[in-house]
């Protein structure tokens, strides 16, 4: 046994003789780095603030999509829906409530903020017999809920066409 009686360094048992090598080292850092940087992207993506325009853009075009699918879903399967939006408020999500109350949401996740361009509340209803939804709607995307000039419509026609435009149809 090696002590301080013999001139040599004590050190505990477990770390007699041991130590790290370079490999291992590297693999360790490259973990430690890897995560670090995930971690402050999603910081940085949550502190960042309003999305920039493209990317709402871009946000809604997926968003009339995602609608034009419940429509064509709506329409092979048989069933009714109903669809609410607020007027006054922006909302990040666009959701469609199945007859049998199970419920379809599509998450903008603050990337596109939606609002019913309507000034009165009104609960549209998908008619899966004609495929016609009423009333028809114009929804509004934009960047910020703050800022309320809307990007982009997402217009409904009552003959479930979906068409995302740069001006609002005339009344």
């Amino acid at each position: 046994m090696r002590c301080a009686d013999r001139g040599g360094r004590f050190r505990p048992p477990l770390f007699r003789d041991r130590g790290f090598s370079l490999a291992e080292l590297l693999a360790v850092l490259a973990i430690c780095l890897v995560l670090g940087g995930g971690a402050s992207v999603a910081l940085v993506s949550s502190f960042a603030g309003a999305p920039s325009d493209e990317t709402a853009v871009r946000e809604g075009k997926y968003a009339a999509q995602w609608l034009q699918r419940v429509f064509h879903k709506a329409l092979l399967s048989g069933r009714s829906f109903v669809f609410r939006l607020s007027p006054s408020v922006p909302q990040k999500r666009l959701k469609i409530q199945w007859a049998d109350g199970s419920e379809e949401i599509y998450d903008g996740k603050g990337r596109v903020w939606f609002t019913n361009r309507s000034a009165v509340m009104a609960f549209c209803t998908y008619s899966p017999k004609w495929n016609t939804i009423s009333p028809a709607f114009t929804i509004e995307a934009g960047s910020s809920p703050d800022r309320r000039r809307p990007l982009k419509y997402i217009v409904v026609t009552p003959f479930c066409r979906v068409s995302y435009r740069d001006d609002p149809p005339r009344d």
